[in-house]
């Protein structure tokens, strides 16, 4: 009995010994917890600010720029607090007692030489609470990856009379550039220090900036691309020249290597010139009335090009199509899709005529004395009716389903009315 009385004993001073050490661990447990968040609010409360600084460096020279302003932009819910401090003789500046808030984003700018130097976003907090920010003027950056092409559209408009008899065509080219680094872009071509360089087609010639892109665009010592002379500034720049093409075969080869990412494509070929992109990349076209002249705008697929590859810009003429079985179809889905029934019949049966008749037929004039009585409103859905019997005119060439002498009879009159539209329109001010 005595033993099992001492186990007794034994197991109960344990268990109470046990209970003292768990009560003893977390009174020290909450002892600790409370003093590590006194000395977290005593940090907090000492470092509730920060700082925003760095330095200012001319590439150039390799020197700092002294006593120059430089502005920093406090960004919050839609209100901007700007302040401003001026460099020391080393280049330096310094912002302090910035407001530790991440809803707040700050940004840091200076002018120099007449170009704006800015880094954005920047986010002070607590774990960040002093952000270095050192601003190099003058330098390039060489990574091609800061540089795309949002859009390169090329178009195709007829050749002025005084080039009529050398066989080619004119085609302006429009390049939107951005640059997405902070520093200017610029590298080594051909020999040639660049900031931008895109390939032309093989047998251009002729080439001519225009008078709103930048002075420095020029033909390459090669003749074989275009390059920028200076650095390709931060943000978009817009390049824009023209060429002549001779056209003295079937084919129409603007094919290039795409130097950056391209985003988008687009060809654009004056109403009347029998020319198609041959290539999968585009769509069917739509027409567009740009300064009252109709063009073909035919859109690249989605998904862009990336830099280095081909594209497939080769043009050509339209095989000869034949067969007019669904004339009857299309005439009259054109003229419902812009409300014309009469509209219609009037070209159905002139589609007949047209197939019966000679090519040398002389079209029937035109009273464009209704053109005048018409609202705006109803001049507008004229012009669509117009645009969009012409572009199922062009979709049923493309699918052979109507003879090229009956395709060219309509083509050329829906043509000649959508230009008396367009005059009217002009005339009226609605495309000024």
């Amino acid at each position: 009995m005595k033993i099992h009385r001492d186990l007794f004993l034994i197991k109960r001073g344990y268990s109470v010994l046990k209970r003292a050490e768990v009560v003893r661990y977390f009174r020290n447990l909450l002892v600790i917890t409370v003093i590590f968040l006194l000395c977290v609010s005593t940090i907090y409360s000492q470092n509730d600010v920060g700082n925003i600084h760095g330095k200012l460096t001319d590439k150039k020279s390799d020197k700092p720029i002294a006593n120059h302003p430089v502005t920093l932009n406090a960004h919050k819910a839609g209100d901007v607090t700007p302040q401003q401090t001026t460099t020391d003789k080393d280049g330096n500046y310094r912002f302090e007692n910035l407001p530790l808030d991440i809803e707040t984003h700050y940004s840091v700018s200076t002018n120099y030489d007449g170009r704006e130097h800015i880094e954005k976003d920047l986010v002070l907090s607590s774990f960040v609470p002093n952000i270095v920010i050192d601003i190099e003027i003058g330098g390039v950056t060489e990574d091609p990856s800061q540089i795309q092409i949002k859009s390169f559209t090329i178009l195709i408009g007829r050749t002025p009379e005084t080039l009529a008899k050398e066989g080619v065509v004119v085609v302006n080219e429009f390049l939107n550039v951005e640059n997405l680094n902070t520093s200017p872009f610029q590298i080594v071509r051909d020999g040639e220090t660049v900031g931008f360089n895109f390939d032309l087609p093989k047998t251009h010639k002729g080439f001519h900036p225009h008078p709103r892109t930048p002075k420095s665009l020029k033909l390459s010592s090669t003749g074989s691309h275009i390059v920028l002379t200076d650095p390709l500034p931060h943000g978009s720049t817009l390049i824009v020249y023209e060429y002549l093409y001779p056209v003295n075969s079937a084919e129409f080869d603007l094919s290039r290597r795409m130097p950056f990412h391209t985003d988008q494509i687009a060809i654009l070929i004056q109403d009347g010139i029998n020319l198609v992109p041959h290539s999968k990349h585009f769509n069917t076209p739509e027409y567009e009335a740009i300064n009252g002249v109709v063009y073909k705008a035919y859109s690249a697929r989605k998904g862009g090009f990336s830099s280095g590859k081909i594209v497939d810009l080769n043009l050509g003429i339209p095989k000869p199509k034949s067969n007019i079985g669904q004339m009857a179809f299309i005439a009259i889905a054109a003229a419902l899709a812009g409300g014309f029934l009469v509209a219609a019949i009037f070209m159905l049966r002139r589609a007949q005529r047209a197939s019966e008749e000679s090519d040398d037929a002389q079209p029937t004039a035109t009273d464009t004395g209704w053109l005048r009585k018409l609202s705006d409103a109803d001049l507008e859905h004229a012009r669509t009716a117009r645009l969009e019997f012409i572009t199922l005119l062009d979709q049923a060439q493309e699918k052979q389903d109507i003879s090229e002498r009956v395709y060219n009879r309509l083509r050329k009159e829906q043509t000649e009315r959508l230009t008396e539209i367009l005059d009217q329109r002009k005339e009226r001010g609605l495309d000024n």
